[in-house]
């Protein structure tokens, strides 16, 4: 037998044998979370602090006895945002004994791997996907969001460009493949308004031109798409000295990333108003927030990813000692059972629920909060103009 021929042996045979086994595991006394973080890669601007927050959570758990007094022992893996890579990863850490998996990579990536997971029959949470196709049928068995999908996005940019009576708005998004398939989605929602999509490259230095097109189509409003910070900053430096006046959406990375605030030209962000996952009127949010910032210091700053990753772990650890099993079938019963559960994003109120045909977590649209720049190109709070509405 060739050499190729014995690793495919082995990578089935671990697939036909899992479903929570402990195979593979330090024993009895573990709890094996596989875990994929793109730290590097066109992903590692959100999948590296959500990798980061989702250890630290791991941490606390096992700090604090673990689950059901067994620890979680982390297995990581990094497919880099190629999506040709996720399927040999995915293997790569059941075969390691796997109980269940965090993705903290693309959309793209769990959407070509979706009939390699079902036959792992082990859950799997995308914690901060937004992609609703991920999660919709056929082989969602066992996936999970926790992420506001793009749809729920849609809606609340709607209400938020209702609110300042515009019509018409022009959807600058990089041109990269990834990202016209995650906005596209989001696109098909955004039927409330005359849409002008502006395609410019992801490593545009001159977004000039783009600018241009938007002016003269006479657009009320601009919603940059990206999950590019390079190409956000760029877009928003443009658009700040071409269309002043003209208000300026965003999508959820910016807000996330202090970092790239610093990039941007002195008042460039000002009147900003861009998508985020949290705000300090949330209690549980707040109290998340401390126990990170014990970890990564008083200047620490929460956003989306650090609480739904720690949500992610809170709710696998739930299920496991809900199911009294790591076994894979057991353990998603178990999760199809959470309803309620208070969610550490959002606004106060905010739940998240699963069932048989709920894959998607997110109880309603008030998982998303509207945030506004000020002058000092910082996030100066929630956006006065509009609030999701929980009950919506």
């Amino acid at each position: 037998m060739t050499i190729a021929g014995l690793l495919t042996l082995t990578l089935g045979a671990a697939l036909t044998g899992c479903g929570g086994s402990s195979a593979g595991d330090d024993g009895a006394d573990t709890v094996v979370i596989g875990l994929v973080c793109d730290t590097t890669g066109p992903g590692a601007g959100y999948a590296t602090p959500a990798c980061n927050a989702t250890k630290a959570t791991i941490d606390e758990v096992n700090a604090d006895g673990g689950v059901d007094g067994k620890k979680i022992k982390v297995v990581q893996g990094n497919d880099e945002s190629d999506p040709t890579k996720t399927p040999t990863v995915i293997q790569k850490m059941v075969s390691q004994g796997a109980d269940a998996l965090i993705m903290l990579t693309s959309s793209a990536g769990v959407l070509q791997a979706k009939s390699l997971i079902e036959r792992t029959r082990i859950p799997v949470f995308m914690s901060v996907a937004a992609n609703p196709l991920v999660t919709e049928p056929p082989s969602n068995t066992y996936l999970y969001q926790l992420g506001t999908p793009t749809s729920d996005w849609a809606r609340v940019y709607c209400e938020a460009f209702d609110s300042l009576g515009a019509k018409k708005v022009a959807f600058l998004q990089d041109s990269s493949p990834s990202q016209v398939q995650f906005n596209q989605g989001l696109i098909d929602g955004l039927d409330c308004v005359d849409l002008e999509v502006v395609n410019g490259a992801i490593d545009a230095t001159d977004l000039s031109p783009e600018v241009a097109k938007i002016e003269k189509s006479g657009a009320d409003a601009v919603l940059v798409a990206t999950q590019n910070a390079n190409f956000d900053v760029l877009a928003q430096n443009t658009l700040h000295q071409q269309l002043p006046g003209v208000p300026r959406f965003t999508e959820l990375l910016l807000s996330s990333l202090p970092s790239a605030w610093k990039q941007a030209q002195p008042g460039a962000l000002e009147g900003l108003v861009g998508l985020a996952g949290t705000t300090d009127t949330n209690p549980k949010t707040v109290e998340v927030a401390k126990l990170f910032a014990e970890t990564e210091g008083a200047d620490f700053q929460v956003n989306n990813f650090w609480t739904q990753s720690y949500d992610a772990v809170q709710l696998l650890k739930q299920a496991i000692e809900s199911a009294g099993s790591t076994d894979g079938t057991k353990v998603n019963d178990a999760l199809q059972q959470i309803t309620d559960y208070e969610a550490a994003s959002g606004y106060p109120g905010f739940t998240l629920s699963f069932g048989k045909d709920k894959h998607l977590g997110a109880d309603g649209i008030c998982g998303l909060v509207l945030v506004t720049w000020g002058a000092d190109n910082t996030v100066t709070g929630p956006w006065a103009d509009y609030t999701p509405d929980c009950a919506a």
